[in-house]
């Protein structure tokens, strides 16, 4: 009876290996390197067995594993047949063998787990030929779109642009020889209280912060000058820094003229000695700025000759200073 049993379980395990048939195949055996190669898995077995396919690294044997396409199965006359694909590549070139892949199944009603391995492929793996003898031709000019609008707008905002600059500049020209004012009339709120809107308007852009050191100071002077031309008479948008000192009214100031004269002297040296101030230095300019407008604002209920400023022309002394409000 002992017998019958060995003999039994060495004839059924062989039967068992036999009722599933495992193949590995490719689509082809010879591809151009870096081409895109399928590996094809597939097992036949009887219904009620479980497959478990190679879970592949992402290299083997040369091979990269590009794409793993997910198991399919479908029934024939001996049972189920699964199969699972993946998709390699090879970017070396000459003759690569893909292994044997293990492929686990169990059997309906038995948890013993067997495995059965797939033959080898070897597959050719062909590089590019590379022909000595040609000509190494050049590259291929870029080709030539249509031209569209988008490609003359730029062009035609700056056409646009630099006739607006010539415009202007006649037209400021012209006002200078006539001997007009290039600014508007002067509006209804007092020069002061403009320049001092300005001022903080221009501190609130914090261009010397932002290393506009040039602009910041062209920009500080010119609210300076536009108020010395409105509250007392000087045209000094046409004068230079000194002739701006010299004027009859601002010799007056003798409070006020030498923080003026430190304002205009730093602005010189920045805009044609490239002079690069302290940060402590741009703020002083503004702090004088503001304190030169608000120390020569006109006074509200001061009397009408306290406010009178002599025109440019006068002549003035040194000693002489500007009556208290």
């Amino acid at each position: 009876m002992r017998k019958t049993l060995i003999i039994l379980f060495l004839f059924s395990t062989p039967l068992l290996a036999q009722s599933v048939h495992v193949t590995a195949r490719t689509d082809s055996n010879n591809i151009l390197i870096g081409d895109w190669l399928a590996l094809h898995i597939e097992v036949e077995h009887p219904a009620g067995t479980t497959i478990l396919f190679p879970q592949l690294p992402d290299s083997i044997e040369g091979f990269e594993i590009v794409r793993r396409v997910p198991a399919s199965k479908k029934s024939t006359d001996l049972g189920v047949m699964e199969s699972a694909t993946f998709i390699v590549t090879a970017f070396d070139s000459g003759m690569h063998v893909i292994p044997p892949l293990p492929v686990e199944y169990t059997s309906a009603g038995d948890s013993t787990k067997h495995s059965m391995e797939t033959l080898p492929i070897p597959v050719y793996v062909r590089g590019i030929v590379i022909d000595t003898t040609k000509e190494i031709k050049d590259v291929k000019p870029p080709l030539s779109l249509p031209l569209t609008l988008a490609d003359f707008l730029p062009y035609l905002i700056g056409i646009a642009a630099a006739g607006g600059l010539v415009w202007l500049y006649i037209y400021v020209r012209g006002k200078r020889r006539k001997g007009e004012s290039i600014l508007p009339e002067a509006p209804e709120r007092p020069a002061d209280e403009l320049a001092l809107e300005a001022l903080r308007a221009l501190e609130s852009e914090r261009l010397w912060q932002r290393g506009k050191i040039k602009e910041y100071h062209s920009q500080l002077t010119d609210i300076l000058r536009l108020y010395i031309e409105r509250r007392l008479g000087v045209a000094a948008l046409e004068l230079t820094s000194d002739e701006i000192l010299s004027a009859a009214p601002i010799r007056l100031l003798n409070n006020t003229r030498e923080a003026l004269k430190e304002i205009l002297t730093r602005a010189d040296l920045v805009k044609f000695a490239k002079y690069q101030p302290l940060p402590e230095e741009h703020e002083t300019s503004l702090r004088l700025a503001t304190g030169f407008v608000e120390s020569s604002r006109v006074r509200e209920g001061a009397p009408a000759r306290a406010q009178e400023v002599p025109p440019a022309t006068q002549e003035t002394p040194e000693e002489m200073k500007v009556p208290s409000a």
